[in-house]
């Protein structure tokens, strides 16, 4: 796994493009983060 990631980190089209997902999946769980939290203030039981 290491191996391969190490691979992909060489080349430069594949290291932006893997910068990209793992930018989209943190910006991802940070919204959604926000989300819940918006909704425990806004919606409280």
């Amino acid at each position: 796994m290491i191996g391969r990631l190490a691979a992909r980190w060489d080349n430069p089209t594949n290291r932006a493009r893997l910068l990209r997902w793992l930018w989209a999946i943190s910006t991802g769980f940070t919204l959604f983060g926000f989300g819940v939290i918006a909704y425990r203030i806004f919606f409280p039981r």
